[in-house]
């Protein structure tokens, strides 16, 4: 299976590209979406992120924002996106010259069924190449989304950050009909959790992906733990690669989704179950597995 993994980094964006790369997957694009920090911050991440894996998997821009008409999130991330510390730009890595949504249509042409699009955070790029060309619904079988909530003991709305950084995007992609779109919510994001003092210890890694693992993980934990998350790393981003890694660690059932995107509600998201839907939503993860995975990719 080839793979397009859609993100905004981000700490756990950075977490979660080191993780689908120390493991293999066949990484084909990376696009860059709107969402945590400004595109100037996360478009410098990308390359960082590459120049510490040693990957040279070809980056793809999304359309530019003059204006970011939503909220970004440095106060979990930091100042640029990668924890406590500012990394320069000095990489020498370059942007492919084709838009984000024009790549995924043209891979979604060259690998069909054999293309996961993984997102991690607003739905713009997949929402643009579906307005661009709506058969691309068709050829791409598969979507992991980090995004939505659900959960059955609380029946207040949410507004969960990536559907509430693009409303109108989430809405399209969620009602287009894609043949499997899975959820991966910000409730299994922080059941994901991985014990503070480990990550930490990866700071003294003889890897230097660990190594870097452990030293951006520091501000989000810090950020968790003042949110009532608990004194760990939450991971919905890594949480949303699972399925592409080992499909046992996390149990997906049928549901509905509706996203207002208009309106006082605008952006609050509503899920659930129901007894079939082309829409699958996580609702329990295995964090023994979890935890073996993550111990084993970061060590």
């Amino acid at each position: 299976m080839k793979y397009i993994i859609d993100t905004d980094p981000g700490v756990d964006d950075a977490i979660a590209i080191c993780m689908a790369v120390k493991n293999n997957m066949d990484i084909i694009g990376l696009t860059l979406a709107s969402g945590n920090i400004p595109q100037v911050k996360s478009s410098k991440n990308l390359k960082i992120i590459q120049d510490i894996l040693g990957s040279n998997i070809k980056m793809y821009k999304g359309e530019h924002e003059e204006v970011i008409e939503h909220n970004t999130a440095e106060y979990a991330h930091g100042i640029d996106g990668l924890g406590y510390l500012v990394y320069p730009d000095t990489s020498r890595r370059r942007y492919e010259g084709v838009r984000a949504e024009d790549f995924i249509i043209k891979a979604s042409r060259k690998y069909k069924d054999d293309l996961t699009m993984i997102c991690f955070g607003s739905l713009k790029n997949l929402a643009n190449a579906i307005k661009k060309d709506p058969k691309v619904v068709d050829r791409i079988k598969h979507v992991l989304i980090m995004g939505t909530t659900y959960n059955p003991d609380n029946k207040d709305p949410y507004m969960e950050f990536n559907v509430n950084a693009d409303p109108a995007s989430a809405r399209l992609v969620l009602e287009s009909d894609f043949e499997d779109i899975k959820l991966i919510t910000h409730e299994i994001g922080i059941a994901a959790h991985i014990d503070k003092n480990y990550v930490l210890n990866l700071r003294l890694s003889q890897d230097k992906v660990s190594r870097f693992v452990g030293t951006i993980a520091e501000k989000y934990m810090d950020f968790s733990k003042e949110k009532g998350e608990g004194d760990c790393l939450v991971n919905p981003d890594p949480a949303t690669l699972l399925p592409a890694i080992d499909k046992s660690i996390l149990h997906f059932e049928p549901c509905s989704v509706k996203v207002m995107d208009n309106g006082r509600k605008k952006g609050q998201c509503y899920v659930a179950l129901t007894d079939k839907s082309n829409i699958k939503v996580a609702t329990t993860i295995d964090l023994e597995k979890f935890d073996k995975l993550f111990k084993s990719t970061f060590k």
